[in-house]
């Protein structure tokens, strides 16, 4: 079984978020910082901030005129945007590799995470803008976990998937009893080393069992639905797939039903289409249909 300190070992072996995201998501959630605060903390990294204003001159955004600055690129597009942008870009390199413990093929996570960023996006209501920045990052990060235990869940999952299904237990309880600790909890100890805000840490723990959160219920419930929606249509499923279904509580939390999901379903498509054009997200081979699901 999976001890804790192998897990703190894998974890301090990854290499940690840059600097610059963590001073981003902070200074994001500031309310007294300001917009000469954020350009100076992007200004002196060329490298992001060329590849944010060719996200800003793309045609995803269709801007009436060039932006030229780091400054205007916040004018235009806002802050919370830039910030879920650069941690994407940021996260791209973890997530880009194959998790083959979990069944995931190379760009599997990657794109399971943009489909269930954008979702738990389009699940917050439409005129608080903090929570739709909050949830896109939260269900960007949900399964960061993964990245942990893949390599140790390999020759285990039969046997989780088995105590699933025999048991009808949540696929999270199964891992823990077989491996020492869930990929969510994997997950939330990585998010607390990179010094990430407690609603995302929370999100991230308890995505899988909605009716344990205390704190931040919504943003749980978006980011678990969000995660099965995604699932349930094919975007970057693993062995686990199968695994989950929706939580009553999170769907009442949500207020949601089945049209309501439907509704919810075709937007997600719509821009993860869209998202799939702007950074580049390639299906692996084999997976062809999952980006017309």
């Amino acid at each position: 079984m999976l001890l804790l300190k192998d897990l703190v070992r894998k974890v301090k072996d990854l290499p940690p978020l840059p600097d610059i995201v963590v001073k981003l998501l902070q200074a994001s959630r500031d309310p007294d910082a300001s917009v000469r605060e954020m350009v100076e903390l992007i200004k002196h990294d060329p490298a992001l901030t060329t590849k944010v204003l060719r996200l800003c001159n793309s045609s995803y955004y269709g801007l009436p005129r060039k932006i030229n600055s780091i400054q205007e690129a916040l004018v235009y597009i806002g802050t919370d945007t830039l910030v879920n942008f650069i941690l994407a870009g940021c996260l791209a390199a973890f997530y880009q590799q194959s998790q083959d413990g979990y069944g995931l093929e190379s760009g599997d996570l990657w794109r399971h995470s943009v489909g269930c960023a954008i979702a738990a996006q389009l699940l917050s209501p439409a005129d608080d803008d903090a929570l739709k920045s909050e949830a896109f990052t939260a269900g960007l990060l949900h399964d960061v976990g993964k990245i942990i235990l893949s390599s140790f869940v390999g020759d285990k999952m039969q046997e989780i998937m088995d105590i699933v299904k025999d048991e009808d237990i949540p696929f999270e309880k199964a891992e823990r009893r077989i491996l020492g600790f869930s990929h969510t909890e994997a997950g939330a100890q990585m998010a607390k080393m990179w010094n990430l805000p407690e609603p995302l840490i929370e999100a991230i723990s308890l995505h899988q069992t909605p009716q344990a959160a205390v704190n931040h219920k919504r943003l749980v419930a978006q980011v678990h639905v969000a995660n099965i929606l995604c699932i349930s249509f094919g975007i970057g499923i693993g062995t686990d797939g199968l695994a989950y279904s929706f939580d009553p509580s999170a769907m009442e939390e949500l207020e949601l039903n089945s049209d309501d999901l439907y509704a919810i379903s075709v937007k997600v498509h719509d821009q993860f289409s869209r998202a799939e054009d702007m950074i580049g997200l390639i299906a692996p081979t084999g997976h062809a249909d999952a980006k017309a699901a």
